[in-house]
């Protein structure tokens, strides 16, 4: 074949698409690097889904379409679709491979060449710090073989080029252990690079059905016995005694935005950095401790959408539980909590949670999130709170499924740290859900956000950037500084001298700003006790309770 037109490339990546969701669990296993930020065949395919459907919508079928419409709708699909750092990754790619593509109505050999030098050069700029031997290596050396081979003039059919492209991806992928200390300690291949494979043999597939392409099977084989156990124990011991903060992703969208600005502000403020896109619309896939200051940035840039921020740690409590062969049996009881915010998390594994569900308002878990999680604590029974009324529903769900599952059904943080203050793993679950349960009735929960929208709400006025609060879920003020409308909502609580409060802080909002509502409570009412806790909460500005 001398050259590929726009439809054969579309088949040739729906039909990589579908291998890569073949392997997705066993891309899925390798997945060890750089932390376990979600799972890598999931990201990819995610990721390749939105491609394949940018296509369909944009080049339909019973038409011809030229490989520049082509890529480019896989590039922007890729975009707006990317999952994780190795979705991110990958969309861009596909940009280089667009970029190359430009005005061209098929692609020859040269186009080719140039396509996956474009390709390996976006993913490249993409990371903050490039790491040899993870799936940046795989591109790259897929790319050179390539562009050497096309340059010596030993192979101008795109077909062999492309044959070239899939076999030095696996050679490249079989060397990243030797690159990269954590792939060899945990005795893998980077996961990500695998799915670079699959994709490239599975393109070729399409393109030339007669190629050979079983070599997949060795790594797959190989990538089994890791789902298995045979991840080193020591690595798996490694990665739980390190904090690994919150994965946080977001695209800003604005009329002239600095692409280089951005990266380079994130570069010098985040643990590791992805950030692609151009001056309309721009991607970030950032590893902080504290989100606020990435989010309050990121919005004095222009508007976000697609945020998604996950707690590293409870994923690798996850990760580590998924890969051991025999994990030891695991406490009587339990108590598993729904909660978002590093602060929060903290706060519940410290006092005696099995693990942390990370979810809440916006980003509510899924019942299959939930099951996850209760098999990681490996223990004979577990209490779920769910913290908020949008995850109780999913919770019991959960529990209706497995018998092991109990539900209280906690309607809000200051709720969930109210159970929790009763747990007692020495007493037997139906003794803790009850005792649980009834203290759920003692505490007062208040919560403040911003307002989304203009409305009108049991009485109360607000418009669109207010902040609002809520006591008991219900809204019951509106006011132009979080602060105000704390301290208006705590007063409906109905305080006293006697009265226990506790605030937490979310991320962005300064301590300082929360010592001030502590000072007027102290000064209004002498002998009252206030604890300011750092929650690191998205979206609320506060949370507090009172007893």
């Amino acid at each position: 074949m001398d050259q590929i037109r726009g439809q054969d490339l579309k088949q040739a990546f729906t039909v990589a698409t579908a291998y890569l969701e073949e392997y997705r669990d066993t891309v899925n296993a390798l997945n060890v690097f750089p932390v376990p930020d979600g799972d890598t065949g999931t990201n990819m395919l995610l990721t390749m889904r939105s491609a394949v459907q940018s296509v369909t919508e944009g080049c339909p079928d019973g038409q011809e379409h030229s490989v520049a419409r082509v890529s480019s709708a896989l590039a922007q699909g890729a975009f707006f679709g990317a999952k994780g750092n190795s979705g991110v990754i990958l969309s861009q790619f596909f940009k280089g491979f667009s970029d190359a593509l430009a005005g061209k109505e098929s692609l020859a050999a040269d186009d080719l060449s140039l396509a996956f030098k474009l390709a390996s050069n976006a993913a490249y700029q993409s990371v903050g710090n490039p790491v040899e031997g993870t799936m940046l290596t795989v591109i790259r050396m897929a790319s050179e073989a390539v562009q050497g081979s096309a340059a010596q003039g030993s192979n101008e059919n795109v077909l062999g080029l492309w044959e070239a492209a899939f076999q030095a991806s696996q050679d490249a992928l079989s060397h990243t252990p030797e690159q990269l200390p954590v792939l060899r300690e945990a005795g893998v291949v980077d996961a990500g690079g695998l799915g670079i494979v699959v994709l490239i043999g599975g393109a070729l597939q399409s393109l030339a059905p007669l190629v050979d392409i079983s070599a997949l099977s060795r790594f797959q084989r190989a990538a089994n016995g890791s789902a298995t156990g045979l991840i080193a124990p020591g690595f798996l011991e490694s990665t739980l005694e390190q904090d690994w903060g919150n994965c946080t992703q977001f695209i800003i969208s604005g009329p002239d935005l600095d692409l280089d600005a951005v990266r380079t502000r994130f570069q010098e403020t985040a643990l590791s950095t992805v950030v692609v896109g151009d001056g309309h619309n721009i991607r970030v896939h950032i590893h902080v401790e504290n989100t606020g200051p990435a989010l309050a940035y990121a919005e004095s840039q222009g508007a976000l959408s697609d945020i998604k921020i996950e707690n590293m740690d409870y994923q690798n409590q996850l990760f580590a539980s998924r890969h051991q062969a025999n994990p030891a049996k695991g406490a009587a009881l339990a108590l598993l909590p729904v909660t978002l915010g590093a602060g929060l998390a903290h706060l519940f594994r410290e006092s005696g949670c099995a693990a942390v569900i990370q979810g809440g308002q916006t980003m509510n878990p899924s019942v299959q999130q939930i099951l996850d999680a209760v098999h990681s604590t490996g223990a004979n029974d577990i209490i779920v709170l769910p913290n908020n009324a949008n995850v109780i529903l999913a919770a019991e769900q959960a529990a209706a499924s497995e018998p092991c599952i109990h539900v209280v059904p906690t309607k809000s943080i200051p709720q969930g740290v109210a159970a929790l203050l009763v747990f007692n793993p020495e007493e037997s679950w139906e003794e803790n859900v009850d005792a649980m349960t009834a203290a759920l009735a003692e505490v007062a929960s208040v919560e403040v956000t911003r307002a989304v929208r203009d409305a009108n709400i049991n009485g109360v006025s607000v418009t669109e950037g207010q902040f609002i609060g809520l006591l008991e879920g219900q809204m019951v003020t509106a006011a132009e500084t979080p602060e105000i409308a704390l301290r208006i909502a705590l007063d409906q609580a109905g305080l006293s001298a006697e009265a226990i409060v506790t605030i937490y802080h979310g991320a962005g909002t300064p301590i300082s700003d929360a010592e001030s509502v502590a000072a007027s409570l102290n000064h209004d009412f002498p002998g009252i006790q206030v604890d300011l806790i750092d929650g690191g909460q998205p979206n609320y500005q506060y949370l507090a309770s009172v007893e």
